[in-house]
């Protein structure tokens, strides 16, 4: 039985993880959607087929006022990137829970350190204020975040492809960062900035 309920709960987050389309070139989806006019959590709970488990992590560690804080960032790591996470540390399919909501007290404090670190109170990161140099802010945690701008080459051609934001983190605290590339960036909610991230390559909490 628990095999099965682990098997269900792996169909859920694989069917939430992959059901969207997106853009990867690092800029927002039209001119409209760069002024959301909803706070973040709003707009991640308008779009279930990407960050339904986002959203139920965030609110079963009760982070959701600092998502939302004024004048923060929160780069949204899309449900995919979180299955993956699982997959990690429930190897055993006997392993999984039956809901987020029984995952053990120690698995969902360290959860709730990873989320921290996807967000950067009272600093709005914004693409246009970006280069490829690298410039660097602070998370949640304390955490050194790193963003950068990367052109992809094109057709044989060096650097003439889309342009994307490169967001990277000190995981460990030795200046190892740890990178995954922003899918859709500069989603301006009512309080704050939202960059979508990769999840085809990227496992929730950089692991």
């Amino acid at each position: 039985m628990k095999s099965i309920i682990g098997v269900s709960f792996v169909i859920l987050l694989f069917a939430f993880g992959c059901s969207d389309d997106y853009y990867a070139d690092g800029g927002v989806l039209d001119d409209n959607v760069g002024e959301l006019g909803v706070s973040t959590m709003e707009y991640l709970q308008e779009n279930a087929a990407q960050f339904d488990t986002l959203v139920s992590l965030i609110e079963i560690c009760g982070l959701e006022d600092e998502v939302n804080a004024s004048g923060n960032t929160f780069l949204a790591p899309r449900d995919y990137s979180i299955h993956n996470y699982f997959e990690l540390i429930f190897a055993d399919l006997d392993e999984w829970p039956a809901t987020l909501n029984d995952i053990d007290a120690d698995e969902m404090a360290k959860i709730s350190v990873i989320l921290q670190n996807y967000i950067l109170p009272s600093q709005e990161i914004l693409r246009e204020d970006l280069t490829t140099q690298y410039s660097y802010a602070t998370t949640l945690t304390g955490n050194s975040a790193r963003f950068n701008l990367q052109q992809d080459d094109y057709l044989g051609n060096v650097n003439q492809g889309a342009q994307h934001i490169v967001f990277s983190l000190d995981v460990s605290g030795d200046s190892q960062y740890q990178s995954v590339t922003v899918v859709s960036s500069d989603l301006k909610s009512t309080n704050g900035v939202v960059h979508v991230l990769d999840s085809d390559t990227h496992i929730f909490g950089f692991n």
